[in-house]
């Protein structure tokens, strides 16, 4: 009898838990929550045809409506900061970038679900953005001493860039203090040549049509040699024994006219003037000074 009388009470008490639970469930079925929040919509900066758009916040005022469980957990708005891409959302003018009263609606939905009801009485929402620029910059070299020389060699025409100097587009807060880059690698540079090397990457936001740089120089191995030139003087020569430091290539094979023999008078005699017509060539010293016509 006992037995019987409890299998009914846990009927009962179970009964009593299920109808709880039934009107519970009707009861949030049927609740509507209705809810004024302020909202900070952050909009991350970044390009948007042809604008620039830095990190910006603009604040709304917004009513979200909510029904069944959904309104249980209003509590989730407390979190009032929302993060949207630009390029994602932001449409543009010729000078301005702005989002829609849809714009809003739609950034919300994905921030919160499709569940909640938004409403915002603005038309549009403005950020604040320029134009993007082109700016005309040099290109520098980084670690130039990677490009070595063979021994006892010397520059005839130190590196060069072609271009030295390239066309960026960006902010012009980001283009007033940057400089396009290439790294020279290690490399031991052999007579006239040319490398081609790629410019280093660019910053996110700063873009250029260029994106390899001609690196040019001309190198030799360095002598010393002993000539001899005539000063010629109302139709008599005049011997003069130079010394002269310069690329070999020049100084051993040269066809060409290396320096210009020129004189003055002076106390009725010639003085001599020597002076190099060939780059790299430097006149180390020359006999004699003087000459006695």
């Amino acid at each position: 009898m006992s037995k019987i009388t409890s299998n009914k009470g846990l009927e009962a008490l179970l009964f009593v838990g299920f109808a709880f639970a039934v009107w519970l469930a009707m009861r949030i079925s049927n609740t509507e929550v209705t809810r004024q929040i302020n909202l900070e919509v952050i909009a991350l900066g970044g390009t948007v045809d042809g604008l620039w758009l830095e990190d910006s916040t603009q604040e709304l005022n917004v009513i979200v409506e909510a029904s069944g469980l959904n309104a249980v957990f209003m509590n989730r708005f407390n979190d009032r900061q929302i993060f949207f891409k630009a390029d994602d959302f932001l449409r543009t003018s010729e000078m301005s970038a702005y989002l829609l009263n849809i714009d809003v609606q739609n950034i919300l939905q994905e921030e919160y679900g499709r569940e909640y009801r938004f409403n915002w009485s603005g038309d549009s929402l403005l950020f604040p953005s320029s134009a993007l620029i082109n700016k005309i910059l040099p290109v520098t070299i980084l670690s130039p001493e990677n490009i070595s020389l063979p021994e006892n060699h010397r520059w005839i025409q130190r590196p060069t860039l072609e271009p030295d100097s390239i066309v960026c587009v960006g902010p012009k807060s980001l283009l007033m203090d940057f400089r396009p880059t290439i790294t020279a690698p290690s490399y031991v540079w052999s007579g006239s040549n040319q490398k081609e090397l790629s410019l280093d990457k660019l910053p996110r936001y700063i873009t250029s049509q260029v994106n390899w740089i001609i690196i040019s120089a001309n190198e030799d191995a360095w002598t010393e040699v002993k000539q001899t030139v005539n000063l010629r003087y109302q139709n008599q020569n005049y011997p003069i024994d130079l010394w002269l430091s310069g690329p070999m290539s020049t100084l051993v094979n040269a066809t060409e006219k290396l320096v210009d023999v020129e004189w003055r008078m002076e106390d009725q005699r010639l003085r001599v003037d020597i002076r190099s017509l060939s780059p790299g060539v430097e006149v180390l010293n020359y006999e004699p000074k003087y000459v006695l016509p």
